[in-house]
């Protein structure tokens, strides 16, 4: 790999980590609203990632760049049955919009489903 393909694609992993950590954060604010919840899902997130429970989303999104044919749209936090998920929206190289389930704990894929 090139020395200036390099770079510009740890580049692009830095800008698309810093605009997922911020989807995040609204998608959670977003689900709240949703669901009527009083914030104890960002609560939970927030302890879970500094007790060291689920993996940074910089790193989820490391391990599983190289498996995905596309470009991330939306990201969600979640539990669902008790398991801490990433949920993903993207969109594939044929233009559909794809969800993405991701192990918080682990960062291995859980499912891949059309949206």
């Amino acid at each position: 790999m090139r020395s200036m393909t390099r770079r510009y694609f740890i580049a692009a992993l830095l800008a698309s980590a810093a605009l997922a950590a911020g989807a995040v954060t609204n998608a959670v604010r977003a689900s709240k609203k949703k669901k009527g919840r009083s914030g104890r899902d960002h609560d939970d997130a927030w302890s879970a990632r500094e007790g060291g429970s689920i993996l940074p989303l910089t790193e989820v999104l490391a391990l599983i760049g190289p498996q995905i044919d596309g470009n991330i749209i939306e990201t969600e936090f979640e539990y669902e049955h008790g398991r801490p998920l990433y949920e993903f929206k993207y969109v594939d190289k044929k233009g559909r919009v794809r969800e993405l389930y991701v192990d918080a704990r682990t960062g291995v894929i859980l499912k891949d489903k059309p949206d």
